[in-house]
């Protein structure tokens, strides 16, 4: 993931994130690392549908750089995805289900 995506916001840190999540009705945040494959493929689905979805901001974080945040979500296995409401988390998505991740954003921007 070279290249980060224009709608889509770099996480460097846990409060940037809080920050986030508070500022934000609606927020979409993939879990990914340099070195994992599944992420690098799921990674295109989830830019593009941050161009589509109106009213989701779009975010990621690399769980090898935020650590904190990755014990916080609990996660266990990348790709994760995070999906929260007026601060609340609605749900989650574990692995790379492009179907699953178009639903759950789809869903988020109702």
């Amino acid at each position: 993931m070279s290249a980060e995506a224009p709608n889509v916001t770099k996480i460097t840190s846990k409060a940037q994130f809080d920050e986030l999540i508070k500022q934000n009705p609606r927020v979409a945040v993939q879990a990914h690392a340099e070195w994992c494959g599944p992420c690098k493929a799921i990674s295109p689905v989830f830019d593009k549908l941050s161009t589509s979805a109106t009213g989701v901001t779009f975010a990621r974080f690399d769980t090898d750089d935020v650590p904190d945040l990755s014990q916080e979500f609990g996660i266990r296995s990348i790709p994760a995805f995070f999906f929260f409401k007026d601060g609340n988390k609605e749900s989650n998505i574990a692995g790379a289900n492009p179907k699953a991740l178009q639903e759950a954003v789809s869903s988020l921007s109702k």
